[in-house]
């Protein structure tokens, strides 16, 4: 059975409050929309291999958000998610963090057309979708530079000196990964500064934000 808004409120207020995820009133209504909207476009296209509600909010929701952890969000900052996808986790850090300047970098046209769907129903402000891959992107003319860029489902392995040309002084990198990041691994341009542990509600896994920067 489909969740109500209360329903999926109330179990997103417990999840994240297991790891001690502030949510304001503000946001859910755009979470609940959010969600409704990726299950209904799930159906037609390849979003996520993920349909249980639950795991939804913790595998996409909940995951995406603990990068403010490490986001400092006092200030407007310019933040880049690059391979978006379906918007994860641009767009949950986007819902909590107004103030952000947001880019979703998402080559795929499908994924494209969904993502800019929900910023235009949500009526999203300063949140730009750029269908190009990393490598088009850097050589962008009008191209920013950004305080925080984001990689949830992409290989960085040979992208190291394209993120660094990316980055703000003082800017960071932030990898959502399952592991810490193994030794004799290297982002050219970058150096490893932090790296985040926490483990997922309900047991849905380990995870580590890995910090790099200039």
């Amino acid at each position: 059975m489909e969740q109500d808004a209360s329903q999926f409120e109330g179990a997103f207020r417990k999840l994240a409050a297991e790891l001690d995820i502030p949510l304001n009133d503000a946001c859910l209504p755009l979470f609940f929309s959010y969600h409704c909207e990726l299950k209904k476009w799930n159906k037609a296209i390849n979003l996520t291999a993920i349909y249980d509600d639950e795991e939804i909010l913790v595998k996409h929701f909940i995951d995406s958000l603990y990068g403010i952890k490490v986001i400092d969000n006092a200030e407007k900052s310019d933040l880049l998610d690059v391979g978006a996808g379906a918007g994860f986790p641009g767009l949950p850090l986007k819902f909590v963090l107004p103030q952000l300047e947001l880019e979703l970098l998402e080559p795929s046209e499908k994924k494209g057309a969904f993502l800019r769907y929900v910023v235009g129903s949500l009526g999203l402000q300063h949140v730009t979708v750029v269908p190009a891959k990393l490598e088009q992107y850097v050589q962008r003319q009008n191209r920013r530079a950004f305080d925080y860029i984001v990689v949830r489902a992409f290989k960085v392995d040979e992208s190291g000196p394209l993120l660094a040309d990316l980055l703000k002084p003082g800017g960071k990198v932030i990898l959502y990964r399952a592991v810490r990041i193994p030794m004799g691994f290297a982002l050219a341009g970058l150096a490893l500064v932090e790296e985040v542990e926490y483990e997922l509600p309900s047991g849905y896994g380990h995870r580590v934000l890995s910090v790099f920067s200039k």
